[in-house]
């Protein structure tokens, strides 16, 4: 990565991969902001861009802020750096984004990066709370030279935040406001049926039993017709203030900040999040060698929530299933339950409430000792309580109660959990020159300590029908209680090392020991290390005076773990209890209720290492107009963890094992060009692709496939290609649906049989990137950031149940290219002919999901001291109005980029491969300000 390009603060131009906007003062000038010494944090330390061996991203808290949804700070990061893939989750306000720094990273387990703020871990979820505006950068380590210092917690790439710290000088208030909607965004080529389309095509269905309706039905049932997204969403209400300080003396500094954001989703009945953050920092020069800091933070939210299914329980599955003539309610008023898709989702909303509420308090604290020139002391505490409640309750004489009980009971149900994961770190760093020899040492010995307990209870045949908690007096007939309690610490032992000469030529070494509790304990522990080396070569003697202004060449090689690929436990054997707690027996495996299986402990699981070569070269020219970065890297992943079944001899059981190995390769590239830099006026285009490939070595026990259902593993081929019959197209002189056999031969007679892997067909794109371009004219300042995705697939099965007959037979709804079918001999290009076993489970329905998105656009002004005048209290007033997602190119039916095809189908782990009902990507318009004072 270039990490030249990302020298620039929030207050700097545009860099490669960014979107960060400033304007600049009088007294600025173009070259100052092209300066590269500033100073970048690299992980556990910081330095000056020129000095930088590594492969890292960086993207300012500006660039973050104007590009990301006010209540999700991990789309930001989408396009704005090579190798670093990103896709919405869901739609839904709040929801974290899915990451992945340089491709799938295992089988069977989490792709998902470290994330550390503030040198605190934290979880995607976690850090997806954090408030956009309280950033001052983020940093993606990317190859083993920069994630190797974070050993077991680095395989899988690390992506480091730095929130807003005080500034020596004078107060700096600002406050800043949003106002907005979205909306959901058009279904991408295919339209539903209206209902007098749907009854015209169900009574063509005639012969699959379908009774016909005559004219008259259907002009009487017709007078329902309505749109059922229209009566289910709406647009939603985004809001967002931030006041925040910044300032302090060359004794104490501070930054604060106090934040509320909302977002009421487009989901009627729905009250979608409300979010309200603090953040308050102090550091204190107690003497000439002793200095002290403190930084809270407080976020507490509030989601409602749905239930996110592949059923009509899910508003969002019943706005596709639901017949266009049925309607809301009854002409006495009540709700219609005569729907044949499924039950009311109206009613289900109002009657079946689920909410969540998150508290979370991260708190630092350092002290840092000069012991003597060049050697300082510093310990440093990271703790941050997790609280979580949620609450399910499904009211007395609701359908859903009286469909679930002989007699109205209702139901109430509290889950919650509470967390504290600390890290405490002591570091001794070194630092000393012996003329143009220059060196820093850091070591640091670090333990980090998890633990979490949760509780789930539930009452049945609730005395009220209005009662939403649980109270002094005994709140129904039937109680259950369950719980956990979970722990697991790292012990870690560090040293870093970096050299360089004249600033020409640079060295950098570490080496790391951690271990985890959350292996065997036959392999506790795992050692890892890096080396890197690079050449500032337009630092000699022979580049000076030419068009190169900076050209670098970088290598590096190292190791790094993986210990998140398993849930804790899973390397012991179990104790079970009977019911009273008597007759503690060892049983061989545990219920999990995530994976639905029984797990049995692997005493021998060994660590998931990733063996990282990476090169790269960085370049400014052109008076540091032009500047750009080249990667080309391999992993070698040995050992990955996976959940796999063991003989059936041996009982219906599985076990986390060392599954076996997988290499990865792929090159990056990012260019910024400055072609107008003007006084008034300055013009940034910029750009980023990323190419990647996996390939897998080997599998555990000499196999050499393994079948995962509906994804495939196959030595010597991607991982999780699809693994499905092959549709051969439909035969026009009869209409039948053809496939091809395991040989290879058509046939016209479907066995599931058949199926086979897919290998040229997975879920992971072969590229993706971004670019787009920023202009200012004096107060004027305009932006626009593109995202593609190229080379992925997903099977598309919203779009299969929407053509599928047998679901119009069911009384559902269906896609206007349903009826698009084969009718008479010589018809081409349509579906197979109708039977009575609808359509087939088959690659017809694996669709490329590339895509190019217009991610945002933004068009602002800003009033400085020059309109305002010298005497004005306010300093500076930019006016914004931006818009998110404004248009989509794809052949894709449907949502090309949400990755979660249903939260409640913990099966489908693998980021878009497979999509249902889940909450659907938005189209977000608003307007702005930012007032400096």
């Amino acid at each position: 990565m270039n990490v030249k390009l990302h020298v620039l603060s929030a207050g700097a131009l545009f860099f490669l991969g960014q979107a960060a906007y400033a304007q600049k003062s009088k007294n600025d000038s173009i070259l100052k902001e092209n300066k590269i010494d500033e100073v970048i944090v690299t992980g556990y330390q910081k330095k000056k861009a020129d000095e930088i061996t590594q492969a890292q991203a960086v993207v300012s808290g500006d660039a973050i802020r104007r590009t990301s949804p006010t209540t999700s700070i991990g789309n930001s990061l989408q396009g704005k750096a090579s190798g670093v893939y990103v896709q919405s989750a869901t739609g839904q306000p709040g929801s974290a984004a899915t990451i992945m720094v340089r491709g799938v990273a295992g089988v069977g387990g989490s792709s998902e990066p470290t994330y550390v703020v503030n040198g605190m871990y934290m979880t995607a979820r976690q850090f997806s709370a954090i408030n956009p505006a309280d950033v001052e950068s983020i940093s993606v380590l990317k190859d083993a030279a920069a994630t190797a210092q974070y050993g077991a917690r680095g395989a899988n790439g690390v992506v480091v935040v730095t929130t807003k710290a005080g500034k020596v000088g004078k107060t700096n208030y600002s406050f800043e406001s949003k106002f907005g909607f979205s909306e959901k965004l058009k279904d991408k080529n295919f339209t539903m049926m209206n209902s007098r389309e749907l009854m015209n095509y169900q009574n063509e269905l005639g012969y699959l039993g379908v009774a016909p309706r005559s004219q008259d039905e259907i002009n009487a049932l017709a007078v329902y017709d309505h749109n059922w997204q229209k009566d289910l969403l709406r647009p939603s209400s985004i809001q967002s203030y931030l006041f925040s300080a910044q300032g302090g003396s060359r004794e104490s500094t501070f930054y604060y900040s106090l934040g509320y954001d909302s977002d009421n989703g487009i989901l009627r009945d729905i009250d979608g999040l409300k979010r309200y953050t603090g953040n308050f920092g102090f550091t204190n020069k107690l003497s000439e060698k002793l200095n002290v800091g403190v930084n809270l933070g407080v976020q507490y939210q509030v989601t409602e929530n749905f239930r996110d299914r592949n059923n009509t329980q899910n508003p969002f599955a019943a706005m596709y299933k639901y017949a266009p003539y049925e309607p809301i309610y009854n002409p006495d008023g009540s709700y219609n339950q005569k729907m044949r898709a499924g039950s009311n989702t109206v009613e289900q909303i109002r009657n079946n409430r689920a909410e969540d509420q998150r508290l979370r308090i991260p708190v630092t604290l350092f002290g840092e000792y000069k012991i003597m020139d060049g050697l300082k002391f510093k310990t440093n505490f990271n703790g941050l309580y997790d609280w979580y409640m949620g609450t399910t309750w499904m009211k007395k004489g609701s359908n859903l109660d009286l469909t679930t009980n002989k007699i109205p009971t209702g139901s109430l149900a509290k889950n919650t959990f509470y967390g504290f994961n600390y890290t405490w770190n002591n570091s001794l760093n070194y630092k000393k020159s012996f003329g143009k020899h220059n060196f820093d040492f850091l070591g640091f010995i670090e333990y980090n300590d998890n633990f979490t307990e949760t509780a789930n209870a539930s009452a049945y045949g609730l005395k009220s029908t209005t009662l939403s908690v649980p109270s002094i007096t005994t709140p129904s007939d039937r109680n259950t209680f369950t719980g956990t309690k979970i722990r697991n610490t790292l012990f870690s032992l560090a040293g870093m090392v970096n050299y360089d000469y004249e600033g020409k030529y640079l060295a950098t070494g570490s080496l790391r020991r951690d271990a985890s509790s959350r292996f065997g304990a036959n392999n506790k522990s795992g050692i890892f290390w890096s080396a890197s080396a690079a050449w500032n070569i337009a630092k000699e003697d022979f580049m000076k005076g030419g068009f190169i202004n900076d050209l670098k060449l970088r290598a590096s090689y190292g190791t790094t773990g993986n210990d998140g690929s398993l849930s804790d436990y899973y390397n012991v054997a179990n104790v079970g209890f009977d019911l009273y707690g008597n007759n503690a027996a060892l049983f061989p495996g545990t219920y999990n209720s995530t994976e639905k299986v029984y797990i049995v402990g692997n005493q021998n699981l060994k660590w998931e290492s990733n063996a990282v070569t990476n090169a790269g070269v960085d370049f400014t020219m052109w008076k540091r107009r032009i500047r750009g970065s080249v990667e080309v890297y391999q992993n070698k992943r040995k050992d990955f963890v996976q959940l796999v079944p063991l003989d059936k001899q041996e009982g219906s059981y599985y076990q986390y094992i060392n599954a076996g190995d997988m290499t990865q390769k792929g090159l990056e590239a990012e260019l910024s060009v400055d072609v107008m830099r003007k006084k008034d006026f300055q013009w940034t285009v910029r750009a980023n692709i990323s190419f990647q490939k996996s390939t897998l070595d080997k599998l555990a026990d000499g196999q050499t496939e393994r079948n995962l259902g509906y994804t495939y593993l196959k030595v010597g081929e991607s991982p999780y290609a699809f693994y499905n019959v092959r549709f051969a197209g439909v035969n026009s002189a009869n209409g039948n649906a053809q496939y091809y056999d395991k040989d290879g031969k058509i046939t016209e007679t479907y066995s599931a049989s058949n199926a086979v892997p897919i290998t040229d067909k997975t879920p992971f794109p072969k590229s993706f990137g971004g670019f787009g371009t920023t202009l200012q004219y004096k107060g004027f300042d305009f932006s626009a950031d593109f995202t593609f995705k190229l080379g992925g697939y997903t099977y598309n099965n919203m779009y299969l149940l929407a053509n599928d007959p047998t679901q119009a037979k069911a009384g559902r709804n269906m896609a206007q290219s349903a009826a698009n079918m084969w009718r008479k001999p010589g018809d081409t290009d349509v579906l197979q002919r109708v039977d009575s076993n609808g359509l087939r489970d088959s690659d017809q329905w694996i669709e490329k999901s590339d895509y190019l998105r217009l991610r945002a656009l933004t068009l602002g002004y800003t009033f400085d001291k020059k309109i305002l005048g010298d005497d004005s209290p306010i300093n500076k007033l930019r006016m914004y109005v931006m818009g998110q997602n404004l248009f989509t190119v794809t052949s894709f039916h449907g949502e090309p980029e949400i990755s979660v095809g249903s939260a409640e189908s913990t099966s489908l782990f693998v980021p878009g491969s497979y999509n249902l009902y889940t909450y659907p990507a938005v189209r977000t318009i608003m307007v702005g300000m930012q007032l400096e004072f």
